[in-house]
């Protein structure tokens, strides 16, 4: 063998090679075989200089404006009303005002955005200590952030999880909050204040809502000795009430067969925020939950608001229109317009959301036009909406806000809030809030 022998000749030709694949790499669009994606690969994205992209248009959407004009104070992103009389928000803000003596329900239903209570946390804070109350509100039986939530101590086993976007069976009718859970052989589920939260440490009052009961027994503890009761028969969601202020709260089924969606923690007076977020669903996902079942739990657990906050699952770096979203969201909005009748309905837009674009993170494309989308369907069913997007700042707010060097407000998926953005996105959504409150005040004192 000739140690001596030159390979430079070889390492040259093989770089070669290598840059040339490259290099026709780049040629190559995004394409998808089955649940393969390719995603086209660009080695001098960083060196080449980039003209600006130009503005993408598409034809589902023409942009819409409230039927009033109203000027918003500086540095607040106001609600847009849709419905015909201006009084989307009416019953809420007149609900505020008799918060001292009733409970003030909001049901926000979300994606990934505000799981884990990182948004509403903050957001229900701060509203309790403006109008009274305490309390978590609803919380699922099983949970994928129990670990990460920090405004209850949530424990679990041996439960069977239906969900829209998990397993589905048409034994099992989704809940309220698009699960229904099934008890299997030593199932248990414990929860546990938060010291030191003065609004959270402890249980005001305990709800159980359930279904399918048939013979069942539900055993529970407040932290004493447990107690047994019958639950009772029948294939409607139904609510069992425990008038017993505790710290720890545990249940299990032990006989019979029942299924259950949910516990709920609130006091009988003031504020509660109902958080019903799940990651993955577009929003269109709560047409899997029957009408029905909305207005049963409206019947026994009456919300004075309505929110619908969705659109992370619906961006993408690839879309080019927005057709199929609103054809099946439009429909979610009607039913739940149906289903809560005696509610304000809020649709809060998407918020920002970057993706890496020929080698730049860039608030994406077509977010506008999906804004634009969901406001025309507020428009169109007359509810009224909020644009989250242009409150928290417009364009490449979530690049901004996760590079912060100190307490970044946001993830480096350039998607997700951290527990400081969540504050953050609070206060501004109170301020907004709050004016609405005004003006409701202003306008009710003229009459």
């Amino acid at each position: 063998m000739d140690s001596g022998k030159n390979y430079l000749k070889q390492t040259v030709i093989g770089t070669a090679l290598v840059i040339a694949v490259l290099l026709a790499l780049r040629l190559i669009p995004e394409f998808d075989i089955g649940s393969f994606h390719f995603k086209r690969i660009d080695m001098l994205a960083d060196i080449l200089v980039k003209e600006k992209p130009k503005d993408i248009t598409q034809d589902t959407v023409k942009v819409v404006k409230p039927v009033y004009v109203d000027t918003c104070k500086t540095g607040i992103t106001c609600i847009e009303d849709y419905t015909a009389d201006s009084s989307g928000m009416r019953i809420f803000m007149a609900a505020l005002d008799s918060s001292k003596r009733r409970e003030v329900r909001i049901a926000w239903f979300g994606d990934s955005y505000v799981e884990g209570d990182i948004l509403l946390d903050p957001l229900r804070d701060s509203l309790q200590a403006l109008f009274g109350g305490s309390g978590v509100g609803f919380v699922p039986i099983t949970s994928e952030v129990n670990r990460f939530r920090q405004t209850i101590t949530h424990e679990f086993k041996n439960w069977k999880t239906y969900s829209i976007v998990g397993d589905h069976s048409d034994d099992y009718p989704l809940g309220p909050a698009g699960h229904v859970f099934v008890p299997q052989d030593g199932d248990e589920v414990s929860y546990e204040g938060i010291p030191r939260r003065k609004r959270l440490s402890y249980f005001p009052s305990e709800k159980i809502y359930y279904g399918q009961a048939e013979g069942a027994t539900l055993r529970y503890s407040t932290g004493g000795e447990p107690v047994e009761i019958n639950l009772k028969d029948g294939n409607e969601i139904q609510q069992l009430v425990i008038d017993s202020t505790c710290r720890q709260f545990s249940l299990a089924v032990t006989g019979g067969k029942a299924v259950l969606y949910g516990a709920d923690f609130e006091s009988s007076r003031g504020i509660c925020v109902d958080n019903f977020s799940m990651r993955g669903n577009s929003g269109i996902g709560l047409y899997s939950v029957n009408e029905k079942m909305y207005r049963d739990f409206d019947a026994l657990h009456h919300y004075d608001l309505v929110i619908l906050s969705y659109g992370l699952n619906v961006a993408s770096e690839k879309a080019k229109n927005y057709y199929w979203y609103v054809k099946g969201m439009s429909k979610v909005i009607a039913m739940i317009k149906k289903a809560f009748p005696r509610s304000s309905i809020l649709m809060i837009g998407c918020s920002d959301r970057a993706a890496k674009i020929d080698g730049d993170y860039q608030t994406m494309p077509m977010l506008k036009e999906l804004i634009d989308v969901q406001r025309q369907m507020a428009a169109d069913n007359q509810v009224c909406f909020w644009n989250i997007f242009e409150a928290m700042g417009g364009d490449s707010t979530m690049i901004n806000w996760a590079d912060m060097p100190h307490h970044p407000l946001a993830d480096k998926d350039y998607t997700h809030l951290t527990f400081y953005g969540g504050k953050k996105v609070a206060e501004i959504f109170i301020g907004t809030l709050l004016y609405e409150k005004e003006k409701y005040d202003r306008k009710k004192k003229s009459m």
